[in-house]
């Protein structure tokens, strides 16, 4: 169990601030200041809690000090403190950015509970690009969250930003441990490139692998930088929004705190699609080759009797492969320690994070290889700031992550595809291991003369991997104070290595196969039975492979100039950036750009505000003279609220500004394969032939250079103009809102030219080009309410929604006379196919023959799909195909919903997410077929039968093959579910005593949806989610 190797490294990373742990710190008199060490016998204990006055929220990272001393801690994420005071009459001096510091008397008191006010001289700072600004100061589209707020039992940390924060577009494909979400902010504005955001951990661009592996203990904040104004410094790497993700710091004069953390969670899969059994799709075969004009049934009713008795397992199997493949449920252990604290010259935070996850495959134990699923997650994260002079301070940042996951090697998702192939009566997963045995008799039976069938128990069993991946994140960040030139100059610079290296080492067997021979066999002598090798002789013989290493790096460097100042009633700041970034990827070529950035802002008595930013960005991916160009973005702001004819209204709307912003953005990163994309690929003697000469018998040949790509003509950037406009209020110091209208145009997108005839001379590629455009606009509202109820009762709403539509404007395809073929108005999210729309099911002959001609592949028979002769020639074909959804699997809605309770020491958290305006498509599940393959339950109970001919039946007819039902097949609104759903995502409890919190977590508890059969999220053969519940205990001390 690698908890221990945890446990003992958290251990040794405390040993050398042991002996501060029961310590306070208090200044010694004769040494001028200087502080020495106190014994834990003539300190005193006090604990606490600060919070907002204003909202009621707790406030991280509080400095609370004992006045007079150097004794002084930092709250956690829920505000909470423990300071052990030395003095006999102590007083505590509390303090936070945005918040007016005050003194407490401590007397004979053990609890001092503090509610700071906002402080209207230096409000909230808020974290955006580059830096941060006052809370009022804030004029372009920024949401932010606290790190405890999407802390979670689940290992998915993407999945769990879904809700909780306005302006996220998320879904989740797959509940594998290691995989993450897709997610977007404010939905997909292109289909020519990269269409999600930028990720940024504390200002260095990390993948969302990287995102998800982050353990949130060490997270202080999220915010999203949303709209033109916001994204502008960072140009062209922020068209498509940007995440930010801070890490914690240590604090001057702070006294050394140590937080540790340990869970266990048990996970049980939920919401797994079910097969019938064996006596069951002997029925439904039977039925399904009668119904397309069988003479007989293929399964007499002794061999469903004898399949349905379960005596006879290895001649008439009955094989759960659900059962045989899965198990009940899985366990996670996870466990954090950080050390945060800081002297007079180095402030520090350090976080170590373990994290083992495990699989549903039920691989035997004594098995030569375990294959289950086993990802291990060690996180380290070391932040360290060094005063190296008054005016000059030195940043140090690492965060390593090392991943670790062994199981199959295509991983275990492939498993759920296995279900459907193999049906529970062709053959048992194993038979009976014979004397001398020194392998598995797997089951299988002969699909043609050389191609036998696939056993799911066989290939899960029948390789291995481990694979291993290291990142390697390192930061230098020196700052230096100009004031000494003019009050408010600053400037700094960075640099960022920035390492990923993966290695795999696999094992493959090749295993022993068996058929049943029933001529010998009889039920009098039932275990009297032939097995017949079946295909090639396998081989105990475990064979290695070690895939080649890859490694790749990049290389980033930025300076800034920045300069803030008052003057009376006017505030003015302006921040100046050159960046770099070189890209290595593994044997490629390195890919660069670089750039100037700029803001520059305003603001009149924090009533009126201008800010202004642009980007000026080059890349190599176009042609000298085009490879830089200039993005504008500007934002005005207005506080009412700060108006004197506001005060009438100020006690119930206390707060209020309007805000708007404009800019332009780009992108390089086309959905274009070659790199540069003003070059013509080609590949030397890559054509076709040419044969010349004169003899026909023995010519000369010439071979021909292949073009593989050609070249833009006459690239540009991708370009989007964003509008946003955006209302910010609070309504009686208790609810804050913030609502947003956002519409972005883009232009310039990449794509195939296909419509070019290749009479033209194009053979071997297709031209591509800029010729796309599409528009994306929607609104998104943030609303928290919060209050306290006495001494002991406090509670918490959120709720947030985005809804965003988007379309296309400009494509390249054919000029079509029916104007439903184009794609033009469409969604870029939605099912780009063109299909058919249904009209239900045939019901009789009479109703094919009154319909219009239908030959799709097969002859219609009643219960098959019946589609609309949209133009009305009468014949059905492709001209009938429309774009058949104006949804799509990525959601046009997407809202959160929680609750937080708390009654003296105990907490109770509430949270739901939803998602609507959302198609899934169930097209894909066929029964039978070639692989004889299984049955989902939902078939059997809602196919169409001619006992009950329902025109509305939820599944067709059923066919044995897919010539069989060929034109059920074509894609169509037939197969088209109303994707919307609410998750229960989390509900947890928790008790805090002094120096410790126990709680217990349960995560995906239940999800509502018209569509009833898996979970709307996944598609029947994904991973399923699992309902996990957790234990922890988090120490503080």
């Amino acid at each position: 169990m690698h908890l221990k190797h945890f446990v003992a490294a958290a251990c040794f990373a405390c040993l050398p601030f042991a002996g501060q742990a029961n310590a306070a710190v208090a200044p010694d008199p004769g040494q001028g200041g200087e502080s020495m060490l106190v014994q834990a016998d003539k300190v005193r204990e006090v604990t606490g809690k600060v919070i907002s006055a204003v909202d009621r929220e707790p406030i991280p990272g509080a400095f609370v000090v004992e006045k007079g001393t150097n004794n002084g801690v930092m709250t956690m994420d829920d505000g909470s403190y423990v300071i052990y005071v030395t003095s006999a009459n102590p007083q505590l001096e509390i303090s936070c950015i945005g918040f007016k510091t005050g003194t407490y008397d401590v007397g004979k008191l053990g609890v001092v509970d503090v509610a700071l006010e906002s402080d209207s001289e230096l409000d909230e700072a808020v974290v955006v690009g580059m830096g941060t600004q006052k809370k009022i100061s804030v004029i372009g589209a920024v949401a932010s969250v606290q790190g405890e707020a999407i802390k979670s039992s689940s290992s998915n940390l993407t999945s769990n930003l879904a809700g909780k924060l306005a302006g996220i577009v998320s879904v989740t494909n797959s509940g594998e441990p290691g995989s993450s979400s897709e997610f977007y902010i404010r939905g997909v504005s292109t289909f020519g490139g990269r269409t999600t955001p930028l990720i940024l951990l504390d200002d260095v661009e990390i993948s969302v692998g990287d995102l998800n592996r982050l353990p949130a203990e060490s997270i202080k904040n999220v915010t999203l930088l949303k709209d033109a104004s916001a994204t502008a410094i960072y140009g062209v790497r922020g068209a498509n929004g940007v995440m930010l993700i801070t890490t914690k710091n240590g604090a001057e004069n702070m006294r050394t705190q140590v937080t540790a953390t340990v869970e266990t969670s048990f996970k049980q899969p939920v919401k797994m699609v079910n097969f019938v059994d064996g006596g069951r799709w002997m029925e439904l075969y039977n039925e399904a080759s009668l119904t397309r004009g069988a003479a007989v049934p293929t399964y007499s009713a002794q061999d469903i009797e004898y399949t349905r008795s379960g005596l006879y397992p290895y001649v008439y199997p009955n094989v759960d492969w659900k059962e045989v493949l899965f198990r009940k449920f899985n366990l996670n252990q996870r466990g954090n320690v950080s050390i945060q604290g800081g002297g007079n010259k180095a402030t520090y935070y350090m976080s170590l994070n373990f994290n083992h996850d495990t699989g549903m495959a039920n691989a035997p134990k004594d098995y030569m290889f375990n294959n289950n699923l086993h990802q291990y997650i060690y996180n380290f994260q070391n932040n360290i700031t060094y005063k190296l002079t008054n005016t000059t301070k030195l940043d140090l940042r690492l965060n390593v992550q090392i991943v670790q996951k062994q199981g199959m090697q295509e991983g275990e998702s492939q498993l759920f595809g296995y279900l459907l192939r193999a049906n529970p009566v062709m053959f048992p997963a194993t038979f009976p291991a014979q004397e001398g045995d020194e392998y598995i008799r797997f089951g299988t039976a002969m699909k043609t003369a050389v191609d036998r069938r696939l056993n799911p128990y066989a290939a899960m069993l029948d390789d291995y991997s481990v694979k291993k991946e290291n990142k390697m994140n390192a930061v230098l960040k020196i700052e230096q104070d100009f004031s000494f030139i003019t009050k408010g100059l600053s400037a700094s610079a960075m640099v960022n290595w920035n390492s990923y290296a993966t290695s795999t080492y696999k094992q493959t067997i090749n295993p022993y196969y068996f058929e049943v021979d029933k001529s010998t066999w009889s039920p009098e002598d039932p275990d009297n039975y032939t097995l017949e090798q079946v295909g090639d002789a396998g081989d105990t013989y475990v064979s290695e492979a070690y895939d080649e290493p890859s490694t790749d790096q990049v290389f980033y460097f930025d300076a800034r100039l920045n300069y803030s100042r008052k003057f009376g009633r006017h505030n003015v700041g302006a921040l100046l950036m050159y960046m770099m970034r070189d890209y290595r990827p593994n044997k490629s070529l390195s890919e660069r750009n670089q750039g100037l950035s700029g803001r520059a802002t305003y603001d009149f008595d924090e009533r009126y505000f201008f800010e202004f930013n642009f980007g000026y960005n080059g890349t190599e991916r176009l042609q000298k003279g085009r490879r830089f160009e200039f993005f504008p973005a500007v934002s005005v702001g207005w506080a009412l609220s700060n108006e004197k004819f506001w005060e009438p209204i100020s006690n119930a709307v206390n707060y209020f500004k309007l805000r708007g912003s404009y800019g332009l953005v780009g992108s390089d990163d086309f959905n274009y394969y070659e790199h540069f994309v003003y070059f013509d690929q080609i590949t030397i003697n890559g054509g076709g032939t040419a044969y010349f000469g004169p003899s026909k018998n023995n010519p000369y040949s010439f071979r021909a250079h292949a073009v593989d790509a050609y070249q833009v003509d006459n690239p540009h950037w991708e370009r989007s103009r964003k509008l946003d406009v955006g209302l910010d209020f609070s309504l009686f110091n208790q609810v804050n809102v913030t609502l947003d209208y956002f519409h972005e145009k883009r232009d310039r997108i990449m794509m195939e030219r296909t419509s070019w005839p290749t009479i033209a001379g194009y053979w071997n590629a297709t031209p591509w080009g800029q010729v796309g455009a599409a528009t994306n606009e929607g609104f998104e509202a943030s609303i928290n309410w919060a209050r306290n109820f006495g001494q002991d009762w406090r509670l918490e709403m959120r709720f947030n929604m985005t809804y965003n539509q988007n379309r296309i404007d400009a494509y390249e395809e054919p000029a079509y006379p029916e104007p439903w073929r184009s794609r033009i108005g469409y969604p870029l999210d939605g099912y780009y196919q063109r299909g058919y729309i249904a009209e239900g099911l045939f019901t009789s002959q009479e109703d094919i023959d009154n319909h219009a001609v239908q030959q799709l592949g097969s002859t219609p028979m009643p219960g098959d799909v019946k589609y609309r002769d949209v133009n009305g020639d009468g014949v059905i074909n492709d001209i009938d195909k429309v774009q058949i959804s104006k949804y799509g699997n990525l959601p046009r809605l997407q809202y959160g919903i929680g609750l937080s309770l708390g009654w003296k020491k105990w907490d109770l958290g509430l949270y739901f997410t939803g998602s609507g305006m959302r198609t899934i498509m169930i097209s894909g599940i066929t029964p039978f077929g070639e692989d004889a393959c299984n049955v989902i339950e939902f078939i059997d109970k809602n196919h169409w039968t001619e006992a009950d001919p329902d025109p509305d039946a939820a599944y067709p007819r059923l066919g044995i093959n897919n010539a069989d039902v060929a034109q059920n097949l074509e894609a169509s609104t037939y197969w088209m579910r109303n994707g919307r759903f609410l998750r229960f995502k989390t509900l947890e409890l928790g008790y805090s005593f002094k120096i410790a919190r126990v709680y217990i977590n349960g995560d995906n508890l239940a999800v509502w949806s018209p569509f009833k059969e898996w979970d709307p999220e996944l598609s029947w053969n994904s991973y399923p989610f699992s309902r996990t519940f957790t234990l922890g205990v988090q120490f503080k001390f």
